[in-house]
């Protein structure tokens, strides 16, 4: 800082071209989305100077909070770690797509292996050094007549036959004695040769009980690693910092506060408008529709639940505005293979059911309705009759792009539909082979986390949920087809309103049902 009147940036992320970084911030300031800053200059020599002049009496950590979150100025990287894994056979490994965790934990293994390695390649070495000075020991005693027995020999071989059967030598160390000049083998020499062998003796014991106890060997790794940091490390070039965690910014800060309506149609295409006339005029992609028409303001939220039971957060304010097509939502997010919207929120509150029971309800209903404080509730039935209710108060955050898991699902098994709940409603469903079956919303548990939820329906071996859907009328209800063609509602007005988990009704006695039709989602704001 200088002055207080500008903030200056002296490094710039690794790969980051610096002039594009400056032209981005300038695009920001001359769209007025960071009202702190009135300009940017680049001063940059051979060392990064980028000058970003402060309005009077702005705060500069709000500026800087923006800039890290819009711009280049702090950047992540994705490492790919797939890895040649270590195997039962050492000499072939297995390519694996490990984390971060499993490299260090597959690098300390290796320097365990070489650890190892090393100190009984170094035992190895010290015992045969030993033994060769353990002969040099025994002859000490009996030098004269070692020189004799040499002297008097007819050739190498015939000397080192003689030592070896008067002093129980063996190859090794009688040509080690053979190989040495007698000038050496002094009282002198003798004296230095005791001492190494007390030294190695020592030095292989140790090395015995580095191999025998395997935490003193984690301490060895421990204290090479930390005398490898201090010879061969380096301080870092670049700073890592961001914006101050103390300081009070939120994003809704620099949007301006509108009010629009989230599109999002069948086939998971999403955009913002100000506003529409009807559903018809609403554009979509020819052969798709549209599916959820939510109100909210810019500086809310709206998630995107979907069949692998993850919930997309992302602020109004960044999605599409236009009267197209819009964006595939798979374009804002981390999609897995075939994962597709089943459900939509908006957390805008006044797009939210009134946390409030109605009085007017059946008076066991409301005392039930009123005891459960988190209200609204999402509900989401799976494929394989799976029920789970949870608060949307933990997803009402901007997610990151892998989303957020709400519901754990057994292999094979999807999310079909995900509904807001006022905890009043009832659960009308269907399922594949013809069955019916409704129960009060207020029978599924209430998940604090990602749960594999309740029964809602009790379904035979080949048989699938289609869909479901909420009602609070009686007439209202879910929609369904026979693969005849004949059209059946599944509501209050022909079934009973049972209990979960039981086998429901049947809609048709022969064949089955093709389809549901769900209804579009809509819900618009009062006129002021």
């Amino acid at each position: 800082m200088e002055g207080k009147t500008t903030i200056i940036i002296t490094s710039v992320p690794y790969t980051v071209d610096k002039g594009k970084l400056v032209g981005k911030i300038g695009d920001h300031i001359a769209n007025e989305n960071v009202p702190q800053l009135s300009d940017v200059r680049d001063e940059s020599t051979d060392e990064v100077r980028i000058v970003l002049n402060l309005k009077r009496g702005a705060d500069a950590e709000a500026a800087m909070a923006y800039l890290f979150k819009q711009t280049k100025l702090q950047t992540r990287f994705h490492v790919n770690l797939t890895c040649l894994v270590p195997r039962e056979n050492a000499e072939v490994g297995q390519p694996e797509r490990v984390n971060l965790q499993a490299v260090l934990r597959h690098f300390l293994a290796h320097r365990m292996e070489i650890v190892v390695r090393r100190l009984q390649h170094k035992l190895d070495k010290l015992e045969r050094r030993i033994h060769l000075l353990e002969g040099f020991e025994i002859i000490f005693d009996a030098l004269d007549e070692a020189i004799k027995i040499i002297r008097s020999s007819e050739n190498k071989s015939d000397a080192s036959q003689r030592l070896r059967h008067r002093f129980t030598l063996d190859d090794d160390q009688t040509d080690a004695i053979l190989e040495t000049k007698l000038y050496r083998i002094s009282k002198l020499e003798i004296d230095a040769i005791r001492d190494e062998l007390e030294e190695k003796r020592e030095e292989a014991e140790d090395i015995r009980g580095l191999l025998g106890d395997e935490a003193a060997r984690w301490n060895l790794i421990r204290k090479e690693l930390r005398e490898m940091k201090k010879q061969f490390g380096t301080e870092r070039r670049t700073h890592v910092a961001g914006p101050d965690d103390v300081h009070d910014y939120t994003e809704e800060d620099y949007i301006i506060e509108e009010d629009r309506y989230v599109i999002v149609s069948r086939d998971g295409w999403v955009k913002c408008q100000g506003s529409y006339s009807d559903l018809d005029s609403i554009r979509v992609r020819d052969g798709d529709e549209v599916g959820w028409a939510l109100p909210g303001s810019t500086r809310a939220t709206v998630g995107f639940l979907t069949n692998k039971g993850k919930c997309y957060t992302e602020r109004i304010d960044e999605l599409p505005y236009t009267t197209g097509y819009g964006d595939p939502i798979q374009k804002h997010f981390s999609f897995e293979d075939r994962e597709r919207v089943v459900g939509v929120v908006s957390f805008d509150d006044r797009a939210l059911p009134d946390p409030k029971p109605d009085p007017e309800l059946e008076p066991e209903l409301f005392e039930t309705v009123r005891e459960e404080p988190d209200v609204p509730y999402v509900v989401a039935l799976s494929r394989q009759g799976r029920a789970v209710r949870f608060s949307i108060d933990g997803y009402r955050e901007p997610s990151m792009t892998n989303g957020r898991t709400f519901m754990r699902l057994e292999e094979g098994d999807e999310v079909v539909g995900a509904h807001l709940a006022a905890g009043h409603e009832n659960v009308c469903l269907a399922s594949k082979e013809g069955r019916a079956l409704i129960f009060p919303v207020h029978q599924i548990k209430i998940y604090k986390g990602a749960g594999k939820g309740v029964t809602a329906i009790q379904l035979a071996d080949e048989d699938a949920l289609l869909g479901f859907t909420l009602s609070d009328a009686a007439r209202d209800g879910l929609k369904v087809e026979t693969n005849r063609g004949r059209e059946e509602i599944v509501r209050t007005t022909k079934f009973d309103v049972t209990n979960r988990g039981n086998k429901g009704r049947l809609v048709i006695k022969r064949g089955h049902l093709a389809e549901v039709f769900p209804e579009t989602t809509e819900i618009r704001m009062e006129e002021s």
